[in-house]
């Protein structure tokens, strides 16, 4: 039975007083302590399991100190009015929990003051009782509100969340939802797949077909990707004609399926619509898994975005998985050096953002060089050589202002000589890998001409290493055939032309003739499929 003194007095009001005051101001800091979220140096209300395990602890010691103390009917008032506003409120916060917990406390409540009542004969007691009562009425009611508010923000969030035109995730959706997956991902030990999905020739034929037509195209398209991922899978519009899609919880294999599928339905798709089969739209794919190729959301984003990069820069309508080209060529390395490699491969992160077309083109003329440099009968040490000049010829363009790299307008004097010292950074940053025999040099000479008037030194001929002649042609085929900020591509039937027409001037005739049997051969093999 509740020690209750209705005179108002006790045999030591205030030892009891004092000590109430003392548990409860503590257990008030601790919960104040649990729902405090620092953020941008703001307090926030953070609720949380927690929060209501400390506001249970709360009520469970006003409880106690309502029946084991001789407090005042003043003070029992007090704390009754506490009470009630307290489970009111974790009956809004916490929903159905929070009002589980106040249909316990204000059923004991009601009940411990109408007994008290009846030893007490005082009507407040009374009244109390009835207020709990009441307030599991209210509790109840408050939940269903509070329910209903908090799903009518949800629906709200949902669509402020998605894309109007593709009904899917926006990118701030995306990048909101990659941070969870890949925390998720960390405590479980999971796989994420990501896959960047671009539609070729989406501008031509936005421009063709009109901003309608184009409009119900990326509708189409979304669609398409939507039916062939599971649906635990994220899609998003990333960029205007370009999709991203996050896959938790997944194995490589069916990263790849999912791609394959998306790539085919799309192209059963198209072949039932005229228009755009004759302005050929195809899409192109790429993706990376984390945590075995990215190691982090954000390299998991430009791997993915490097891989569909890559696949637009290969013809278009295909597929490619992200893969480190470095693995492997650091063997015969010793520890430093291996340590500089790290360093090396960073930096040329660094450059791709300054220069996207940097790091895409490194390792396209590697894969150009090893063909030409087997063709031609070279060894493996000699390829392994040649494959990291090829990573790393262009490295010193870290030297280079963003601005001189990326303008538009042709470039002044002074620009230009600028930019033709970046064989020379390039040659000077790769200096301590003295165990790879050539390899400054063939850096240093990748853009030396046959005649002689290339740079930066100006030799000729056989005076230039082979592996700088094979440097050359691969790194000006890929060059011509990549949009650039100051001019168009060319088409391969013209850049082939423009090799054979400077056989001789900037070209080694022996090394465009190996080029060219190498694409003939791949020609041949792509028509084969």
């Amino acid at each position: 039975m509740i020690k209750l003194n209705c005179g108002g007095s006790v045999k030591d009001p205030r030892q009891n007083f004092f000590f109430f005051a003392k548990i409860l101001t503590k257990t008030i800091l601790q919960v104040i302590n649990s729902m405090y979220n620092y953020n941008n140096n703001k307090w926030e209300l953070d609720m949380n399991k927690s929060s209501l395990f400390f506001i249970i602890i709360i009520l469970l010691i006003l409880d106690v100190c309502v029946t084991f103390f001789d407090l005042s009917l003043q003070v029992v008032i007090i704390i009754s009015n506490i009470e009630i506003i307290l489970l009111l409120f974790i009956s809004y916060k916490f929903l159905v929990k929070g009002f589980l917990v106040a249909l316990f406390f204000n059923i004991f409540n009601s009940i411990m003051m109408y007994l008290n009542y009846l030893v007490n004969d005082n009507l407040v007691l009374f009244q109390m009782a009835f207020f709990h009562a009441v307030s599991i009425l209210l509790s109840g009611l408050i939940c269903i509100l509070s329910k209903k508010q908090l799903n009518y923000v949800k629906t709200i969030e949902a669509n402020s969340y998605l894309d109007t035109l593709t009904e899917v995730f926006k990118h701030r959706y995306f990048l909101e939802r990659l941070d969870t997956e890949v925390s998720k991902a960390k405590r479980m030990n999971t796989v994420i797949g990501m896959i960047f999905v671009d539609i070729d020739n989406f501008k031509g034929f936005n421009e063709t077909y009109g901003h309608k037509s184009g409009d119900i195209l990326l509708y189409d398209t979304a669609q398409v990707i939507n039916a062939m991922v599971r649906n635990q899978d994220i899609v998003s519009r990333y960029g205007s004609d370009t999709f991203a899609i996050i896959l938790p919880q997944i194995s490589e294999a069916e990263i790849e399926n999912i791609a394959q599928n998306i790539h085919q339905e799309f192209k059963m798709y198209i072949e039932e619509l005229t228009d755009i089969r004759k302005h050929r739209v195809s899409i192109s794919l790429g993706y990376s898994v984390y945590p075995s190729i990215a190691s982090t959301k954000d390299e998991l984003i430009s791997q993915s975005d490097t891989a569909l990069y890559h696949a637009k820069q290969q013809g278009r309508n295909n597929i490619k998985i992200y893969h480190d080209v470095f693995i492997g060529i650091n063997q015969n390395l010793n520890t430093n050096e291996i340590q500089l490699f790290t360093s090396l491969k960073t930096l040329l992160g660094t450059i791709s953002a300054k220069d996207r077309y940097t790091l895409g083109h490194s390792e396209r003329v590697m894969e150009y060089a090893i063909g030409i440099g087997k063709n031609l009968g070279l060894s493996e040490e000699r390829i392994r050589i040649l494959k990291i000049a090829a990573l790393l010829h262009d490295i010193g363009k870290i030297e280079i202002p963003q601005n001189v790299l990326n303008k538009k307008e042709k470039l002044t004097t002074e620009e230009f000589a600028l930019i033709k010292k970046h064989p020379i950074y390039s040659a000077e940053i790769i200096k301590p890998l003295s165990n790879l025999d050539k390899l400054h040099d063939i850096v240093l000479h990748h853009h030396e001409r046959y005649d002689g008037k290339g740079y930066p030194t100006g030799i000729k001929g056989n005076e230039i290493p082979l592996e700088a002649r094979i440097l050359t042609v691969a790194d000006s085929f890929d060059a011509m055939l990549s949009d650039r900020p100051y001019r168009k591509s060319l088409s391969i039937d013209n850049a082939i032309i423009e090799l054979k027409q400077c056989i001789n001037t900037q070209f080694d005739e022996g090394v465009v003739q190996a080029f060219l049997r190498l694409l003939e051969r791949n020609k041949k093999e792509r028509e084969i499929k």
